[in-house]
């Protein structure tokens, strides 16, 4: 026999769960639901009450019963990855440059970027403390320069307001940085070198691939647990078995999965490191927007020797162009400092000032309070949507805090086809593939909660569960036809110059069942992975005169040679014998500089000073303007950086550098190679 007061409740659940009412929404009164199911007045109390115990309802005092913010077991967790755990090169900037105009553009459905709605910023206050800070430049207060770790007044309002680190007078020690990225750059620099393996949680950032790659490190991806996340015992395992030389980790409301390490586990994970001499990177961005009733304590909180690198950051919770963020680097302090020194002198006085002054007020306080309520109530309703709009197999974490979802769809969902179907529908998506170079995420999704729930969202999401959909009854479909329908492309050198978006367009517009990936490396190494087979083709410079590949030629480019600006006297009237007896940065042998280089030098009987080695682009750049030695660079672009007085070209020759699309002689009747061949003819 089911009671009275459980057909109330159970009804309203139902309401609750199909989205009539929304996280936060009141609920009818007492009085209200009496009259409409005709109840006497200690049935429908009693129904609250059943609905409160269930986690459905909360009471607010002289306001009402209102729907609760519902993040668990709407839909299942997703499962921790399970790829093996060693170093790689990263290769994602190309595919994050051409999606980053989606991810930013305002025009799109906000699922893509983490960032907060303009209507959840005190934007008002913000613009009052901006007024009354530029005062400072009538009474010269905010005309200088300013001292380079950031504003006094600033950084005592950062150190009353650091839970668990105030107590040991940190206001000293705190460095103002450009942001949160600025500091976590500025700390990875301190602590590692090009080679380094930097040990990072899985999924992760994607903005930390991004610097890794840059800084030509090597990145070691260790698994995370949805909801505890990383297990101390894998990780002692994982420090015994690698060479590791840092680590970056997010352990409170972690991007993109959303957990929050328990404060055992973290005192834990900072012995461990700390015993190892391995210092660890902690960003901790996002825990002032927690969920629940407390904030949690960092890892710094644990660090007795100066082991962890603390950064944080105000663009998440306040304002993101104020570009204010702040470090505690420990025992690579005066380190840091005098990268940020080198880097960028000092930030804006104007704008340390007027947070200050809003920090000041006990206006950055209220915020917080209005801000984390309607982040759990739009991470709620964003859940509950999911769960209403995509397949049954769908999976979404549970995040205590921050904001970012995790969406883990069935396994034949290719997250990229999903992030450009959804493009054209005017929705902004993250694709997990962007969040690991492991591969093993190319199914899933992250999502931003930080818009607050109305029709337009919800339209949103039921257009983008209906386009998993239809991957999924796609994939249904083919999969009969081939065991893989992936064509894999290596990618040696800029997507602008390789002409990637158009091959990208093409291939959309074929609608030929295919998918695309890029694998990005330099020249040699791409020619050997045509060979065994594991890329269909792929965009090779320098003569390729081996009978196993079938070369197509696309455009001759030309390079010059190029070297620091302290070198300018040296190089203008150098002959070769003058140019080999200066410092060179050599390239990996599969590079076609390094042959180059053997061609132009060996030919006349010089060979060149090695004094450095790099094998990406970005690397070689750095080191010239760092004053190492000369390299080749291709022509436009030197001639523009020359321009700017960054570097100094040799005038007196030019080598050509054809630029060529490389597939395998044996695999020319493979139906993948065919379409990629076609392809590359019609862009080209």
């Amino acid at each position: 026999m089911e009671y009275q007061y459980l057909k109330i409740a159970n009804k309203l659940e139902q309401q609750i769960l199909a989205g009539e009412y929304l996280a936060g929404d009141k609920l009818p009164s007492l009085r209200k639901l009496r009259a409409s199911t005709g109840r006497s007045m200690s049935t429908v109390y009693q129904a609250y009450e059943e609905l409160e115990n269930r986690g459905l309802v909360e009471v607010r005092e002289k306001s009402g019963f209102f729907a609760r913010p519902l993040l668990n077991d709407i839909l299942p967790l997703p499962k921790q990855g399970v790829s093996q755990i060693k170093s790689h090169k990263v290769a994602i900037n190309v595919l994050s440059s051409m999606m980053q105009r989606s991810l930013t553009n305002p025009d799109l459905i906000p699922f893509g970027e983490a960032a907060l709605a303009t209507s959840l910023l005190p934007g008002k206050q913000m613009s009052a403390a901006v007024r009354s800070a530029a005062a400072g430049y009538q009474d010269g207060s905010c005309s200088g320069y300013g001292a380079p770790s950031g504003y006094e007044k600033l950084k005592k309002e950062i150190s009353k307001r650091s839970l668990g680190l105030s107590h040991r007078g940190i206001t000293s020690e705190i460095i103002i940085t450009r942001g949160c990225m600025n500091g976590i750059e500025l700390c990875l620099r301190s602590v590692a070198r090009p080679g380094d393996t930097i040990l990072l949680e899985s999924p992760t950032f994607l903005c930390y691939l991004q610097l890794i790659e840059d800084l030509n490190m090597q990145a070691l991806e260790i698994p995370a647990d949805p909801i505890s996340g990383l297990d101390t015992n894998k990780l002692k395992s994982t420090l015994d078995e690698h060479d590791i030389r840092a680590a970056l980790f997010i352990p409170t409301f972690q991007n993109p999965l959303g957990f929050d390490m328990g404060e055992a586990a973290k005192e834990e994970l900072v012995s461990l490191f700390t015993e190892r001499g391995v210092p660890i990177i902690e960003d901790n961005i996002y825990s002032n927007l927690y969920f629940g009733e407390h904030k949690s304590l960092p890892l710094k909180h644990f660090d007795s020797q100066g082991m962890v690198l603390h950064c944080n950051s105000f663009s998440k919770d306040l304002m993101p162009d104020m570009r204010i963020g702040w470090l505690l680097a420990g025992k690579y302090r005066e380190k840091v400092k005098r990268l940020q020194f080198n880097n960028s002198l000092a930030n804006s006085q104007l704008m340390q000032h007027a947070l200050a002054l809003f920090l000041e007020t006990g206006g950055y306080e209220r915020h917080l309070r209005k801000l984390r309520n309607s982040l759990r109530r739009q991470a709620a309703d964003m859940s509950q949507s999911i769960g209403r709009h995509f397949p049954a197999e769908t999976r979404i974490s549970s995040p205590k805090g921050g904001l970012t979802l995790w969406v883990e769809l069935p396994d034949s969902v290719d997250s990229l086809k999903l992030f450009r179907l959804a493009e054209k529908e005017n929705i902004s998506i993250l694709p997990g593939t962007l969040c690991s170079g492991t591969g093993q995420y190319d199914h899933c999704i992250r999502l931003c909660y930080g818009h607050p729930w109305d029709d337009k969202l919800e339209k949103g999401m039921a257009t983008l569960g209906g386009l998993v959909q239809s991957l999924v009854k796609k994939e249904q479909k083919i999969s009969n036809k081939s065991s893989t329908n992936e064509i894999v492309i290596g990618l040696n050198s800029d997507p602008e110059i390789l002409k990637i978006e158009d091959i990208i367009r093409n291939f959309n517009q074929q609608d030929s069942g295919s998918t695309l990936r890029f694998h990005q490396s330099i020249s040699g190494n791409i020619l050997k992975l045509i060979a065994s087979n594991e890329l269909h083709g792929g965009f090779v410079f320098g003569e390729c005169d081996d009978d196993r590949f079938v070369v197509q030629h696309l455009v001759t480019y030309y390079l010059k040679i190029v070297g620091p600006i302290q070198m300018a006297d040296k190089i203008a009237d150098a002959e070769y014998r003058d140019l080999a007896e200066l410092p060179w940065i050599g390239n990996p042998s599969e590079c076609p500089y390094c042959q180059l280089m053997e061609d132009i030098f060996s030919e006349r009987g010089f060979r060149p000073k090695i004094v450095m080695f790099a094998s990406d682009e970005s690397a070689i750049l750095t080191m010239i303007k760092a004053g190492v030695g000369l390299n080749f660079m291709l022509e436009d672009q030197a001639e523009i950086l020359a321009g700017e007085g960054r570097l100094v070209t040799w005038e007196r020759e030019r080598f050509t550098f054809p630029l060529s699309f490389v597939t395998l002689e044996s695999a020319q009747n493979n139906e993948q190679v065919q379409t990629v061949r076609k392809v590359i003819e019609r862009i080209w």
